[in-house]
């Protein structure tokens, strides 16, 4: 199986959104399927092209993008990775009905986090209808957690047999998160490197890992194309 592979390293910010929309709008199934990470360079909020409609954006106090993908707000800091993977839904290692796909992809981080002495695990809890708050205010089906908190989080757009899934993994949670989110203090989230001693992870370390991981599924990455802003040259 051939994969494109664009590293963390690859593209920079801001326009994380709009390159993964375009990413999305460009893929045509049958290609071979995209996994890429990213990250922010300064503390930056993403939300759901939903959610985004009912807040005033102006009013927010941090700079944000709009997810072409749903989901509640995500504050990315200094301690999270972020991935996207765009491919067909009728791949046969990461497709199927949309609930079907996200559990594929969640087993697969999950495997390479346990792999890094992370006991992370799928959550087989529903927690639908949820509207206030932020993404990590509870888990939902097949999303990551430790210790019965909530490290990962994602959410997938779908269109014409094409979806992209976007995502995030906590190594420590910012402090910005109690500040913009009161609830946070409450605990129910935490990153890999929180309260555990391990030597702690880099984002290097997680993102090698999942590579290791779909690696291991058999799927050969090609080598990622230079690119420039949300242009694929």
């Amino acid at each position: 199986m051939n994969w494109r592979l664009i590293p963390s390293s690859s593209v920079p910010t801001p326009g994380q959104m709009a390159y993964d929309a375009e990413l999305f709008k460009r893929f045509k199934a049958g290609e071979p399927p995209i996994l890429r990470f990213f990250h922010f360079e300064r503390p930056t909020l993403t939300l759901g092209r939903l959610e985004a409609r009912r807040l005033d954006l102006e009013a927010l106090s941090y700079p944000c993008e709009i997810r072409p993908t749903g989901g509640r707000a995500v504050l990315h800091g200094a301690g999270d990775l972020c991935y996207s993977i765009v491919a067909g839904t009728k791949d046969p290692l990461v497709g199927g009905e949309l609930l079907e796909s996200y559990r594929k992809i969640s087993g697969l981080l999950s495997y390479a986090l346990r792999g890094l002495d992370r006991e992370v695990r799928l959550s087989e809890e529903r927690h639908a209808g949820l509207e206030a708050g932020h993404c990590f205010s509870a888990p939902s089906f097949a999303e990551l957690v430790l210790n019965g908190k909530k490290v990962a989080g994602g959410a997938q757009a779908r269109e014409g047999g094409v979806f992209l899934q976007q995502g995030v993994i906590l190594l420590s949670v910012d402090e910005g998160w109690k500040t913009l989110f009161p609830e946070a203090a409450g605990g129910g989230m935490a990153g890999l490197n929180d309260g555990k001693p391990l030597p702690p992870l880099s984002r290097m370390d997680v993102e090698r890992a999942i590579v290791a991981a779909f690696e291991e599924t058999g799927v050969e990455f090609e080598k990622h194309r230079a690119i420039t802003e949300t242009r694929i040259i």
